[in-house]
């Protein structure tokens, strides 16, 4: 086999090698789905600051029972930490509904917004230092 052929072949595994890493570390990493939960809520926030509270409403059910429970994210905070963590989060967003529902004031609506926020970013950061892979819960694996 000639050096450049012997090269070539070292750089292609190298490749490979590299990505499959990426491939592994993004399905275990935890922060893109809370930041898909929170791109969510930050539409649920326009909504609501724009004055369309259903729609806020919509947005933050799409965010909860898509990316949060679709995603597994809720299922791994309860296996992971117990029921009190997923508890919390759950009434978050529990109470981030009911404030757009009752009309409450912006300011409140932000405030429990970004806290959910926080929460879900703590959680997944929690979720990645514990090694819990976000396959977790699927099946036949």
């Amino acid at each position: 086999m000639s050096k450049c052929m012997r090269l070539l072949s070292v750089l292609c595994g190298a490749l490979i090698l590299q990505v499959s890493v990426v491939v592994r570390a993004g399905n275990d990493d935890w922060r893109p789905v809370a930041e898909q939960v929170i791109s969510e809520l930050d539409v649920a926030l326009s909504s609501y600051q724009a004055g369309h509270a259903q729609e806020a409403r919509r947005s933050v059910i799409q965010a909860y029972f898509g990316p949060f429970e679709g995603e597994k994210m809720e299922a791994a905070i309860r296996s992971q930490f117990g029921i009190e963590p997923a508890f919390l989060v759950e009434r978050q967003f529990g109470a981030l509904r009911k404030a757009i529902k009752q009309g409450a004031e912006q300011s409140d609506v932000i405030q429990l917004t970004e806290g959910l926020k926080q929460a879900l970013r703590e959680q997944a950061g929690k979720l990645n230092e514990a090694g819990v892979s976000r396959n977790v819960f699927e099946v036949n694996q």
